[in-house]
């Protein structure tokens, strides 16, 4: 058995889980499966097989069993002294040919089950709701089971006497797009495989099964003293992958390209070469940008990934050269899932092309670079790609590695890891479906053995993508790009017309920004980034910068175009937000209005009184706030705020003429960083 100040967890017939305090254990039974013809039931007694310590308060603990059938399960449960929450996974194995079996071709997996007491209350919290007026992912939290006969989650939060807990399971998809959902079950709940879990016909000999990771946890309190543990959670003990909880300032060069492009009348990887990117790097410098994130177009071929020497024809070295002279990090952009027409990955990886209705996929261009193949990464291809990082990590020391272009569906081949000779085309479409994201956190996490530093972000900028709770075990999300473009709205626009509605600055963009700021009750924005623009004039400026420090820390636009009075403004907030930013980021967010509304504000004060508050005026007029925290020390504000103390608490008051945006920060010093 296993027990921290939190909880206890022992797995001899059940996984128990029993509060600190509390006298019943929450009890998930063990996993059902459907095992040559035959459903396999409750496997044996289970036998504890040790602790292997990995490390930072990590534990992996496992224990061993077997059903009536001979096959055999074992259970593996990560758990960390600092937190309440478990991830937990299970291998199915056996030592003869074994297969799953799929009664009337749908899934027959149930993950776990357990009973509720009378009166407990559901909470689903939806991550992947696609809000097309903002061209993004939204959170919901919806009452499960209300309107649906089932709950998507991925996380089930439940309400009891005292105490919250939750279940949740990571994968990714857009609701919808089920691959595995909750159910009400008697006076309890099952987790169940929908779609794609598994294919007919599978086997578990010699390749064992692995199941994808669950979670559970409880704390003392309601749900929403829950959701503040969770968030906590993910931001320190979920990933192993410690850097991309890290709130760097990040930029990127994908938004002039997009300019060059539609203002100038050139093509978008005009800019793609020495003079213009040092020029970019030299002002990004300037205003206290950390991470430096070359987009599409540096490479000669997709698939191969190096540099184009034409472009660069020192292959990157001065680049690098001098962003560290400024203590700077190099990104660079890929797609994982192409290879170009002449790239020696294809070649030496042929079989590994992604097949759609019978026929393998055509060759489509990349960014005007050359013709791509789209290529299954739910194969042995996902090593070759991860190699291909290892290398420019150790080459050309690449840390932040941007993936753009993952779509959930992609691949329909019985030949490669998402299906066999017994599944049809549809069914092996769920099932890469279903495993790309496992495959995607395979190459992440074999990155970062090699390169702990690495960071990989995922852009999740159009719908049909892999998002959820997997890949935040092993890196970080880009939610928005431009926001939403001119057909979300059903307008069309002029030929050779910005399709992004989005793109100009003021407040408009980033309203559209802050929904993303939504999940922050429950995962932290610092991993779900965006891009702000830098553009005068200072009211959009403060607009942007008021926005962006709340941890999304992004931005992009024509770095070079920007006044040095501009450049200033934005150093001189960045240097505060640096201060008092890991305050910030592990703060939990108190909000009031939302995103558009007359009057916004949004505290991000930590336990030690340090932080920031970000206030948003609509229309003119004295708007006054008064902070739920306790901030420590003076106030340093940017915008038309300061502090005025009234007889029950701290106030901040903004005075705003025209719409526009104040910072207060508690803890940081003007020019002290």
């Amino acid at each position: 058995m296993y027990e921290n100040r939190f909880y206890s967890l022992d797995a001899a017939g059940r996984l128990r889980y029993r509060l600190a305090g509390e006298e019943e254990a929450i009890e998930l039974d063990l996993p059902r499966f459907h095992i040559d013809g035959r459903g396999t039931g409750a496997p044996g007694p289970m036998v504890e097989r040790g602790a292997k310590d990995l490390g930072g308060g990590f534990t992996l603990l496992s224990w061993e069993g077997a059903y009536p059938c001979g096959a055999r399960l074992t259970l593996e449960a990560r758990v960390c002294e600092n937190t309440p929450f478990v991830r937990f996974r299970y291998i199915l194995s056996g030592d003869k040919d074994m297969r799953f079996t799929k009664p009337g071709g749908r899934e027959s997996l149930t993950y776990f089950s357990y009973s509720s007491p009378p009166g407990a209350e559901r909470t689903e919290v939806r991550l992947s709701d696609y809000d097309y007026r903002l061209h993004s992912y939204c959170l919901s939290e919806l009452p499960a089971f209300r309107s649906e006969p089932d709950a998507m989650g991925p996380i089930l939060a439940e309400g009891r006497d005292g105490y919250a807990m939750l279940t949740a399971y990571e994968h990714g998809s857009q609701y919808p797009d089920k691959f595995l959902a909750f159910f009400p079950d008697g006076g309890g709940v099952s987790l169940k495989a929908v779609k794609g879990n598994t294919w007919q016909g599978q086997h578990i000999f010699p390749a064992p099964y692995e199941t994808i990771w669950l979670q559970i946890g409880a704390v003392k309190g309601n749900v929403d003293d829950l959701a503040r543990a969770y968030r906590e959670f993910q931001l320190k003990y979920c990933s192993p992958n410690r850097e991309s909880r890290k709130p760097y300032i990040f930029y990127n060069t994908w938004a002039f390209q997009e300019r060059n492009k539609f203002y100038n009348g050139a093509a978008y990887l005009d800019s793609m070469n020495f003079d213009r990117i040092c020029r970019e790097i030299d002002a990004a410098h300037e205003m206290g940008i950390e991470v430096f994130v070359i987009d599409t177009g540096w490479y000669k071929k997709t698939g191969d990934w190096e540099v184009d020497l034409e472009r660069f024809p020192d292959g990157l070295k001065e680049v690098k050269r001098r962003l560290d002279s400024y203590g700077m990090k190099l990104g660079l952009w890929f797609n994982p899932t192409v290879a170009a027409v002449t790239s020696r990955l294809l070649k030496e990886h042929r079989d590994t092309v992604a097949e759609m209705h019978g026929r393998e996929a055509a060759p489509f261009p990349i960014w005007e670079t050359e013709e791509s193949y789209p290529m299954c990464i739910v194969s042995e291809a996902w090593e070759a790609f991860a190699g291909q990082l290892v290398r420019l990590y150790k080459e050309l020391g690449v840390t932040y590695f941007k993936w753009d272009a993952v779509n959930l569906y992609g691949c329909e081949s019985a030949g490669h890891l998402h299906g066999g000779p017994e599944s049809g085309a549809q069914e092996n479409g769920g099932c890469y479906a279903f495993q790309i994201g496992r495959y995607l956190s395979k190459i992440v996490d074999r990155l970062c053995e090699e390169c702990p530093e690495a960071i990989v972000d995922m852009d999740i900028t159009e719908c049909c993508r892999y998002f959820g709770l997997g890949f935040l075990s092993s890196g970080k999300f880009f939610a928005v790009n431009n926001g939403p473009y001119f057909q979300d709205y059903d307008i069309e626009p002029p030929k050779d017309v910005w399709i992004n509605a989005f793109v100009h600055p003021g407040p408009a963009r980033p309203r559209i920004c802050r929904g993303v700021l939504g999940y922050d009750k429950w995962i932290p924005s610092v991993l779900m980034m965006t891009h702000y623009l830098p553009d005068g004039p200072e009211s959009s400026q403060l607009i942007n910068l008021a926005t962006l420090i709340l941890g999304q820390n992004g931005i992009w636009g024509d770095l070079p175009a920007i006044s040095p009075e501009g450049r200033a403004l934005f150093r001189r907030v960045l240097d505060a937000y640096k201060q008092v930013r890991d305050d910030i980021t592990a703060a939990s967010p108190v909000t009031l209005g939302h995103p558009g509304s007359t009057f916004e504000v949004y505290e991000k004060i930590s336990a030690s009184g340090r932080g920031v508050v970000s206030l948003f005026g609509s229309a003119p007029g004295i708007y006054r706030f008064r902070l739920a925290s306790r901030p420590a020390g003076d106030p340093l504000c940017f915008g038309p705020a300061r502090l005025v103390k009234e007889q029950d608490g701290l106030c901040i008051e903004a005075d705003f003429s025209t719409p526009g945006a104040a910072m207060v920060f508690f803890g940081a010093a003007a020019g002290s960083n």
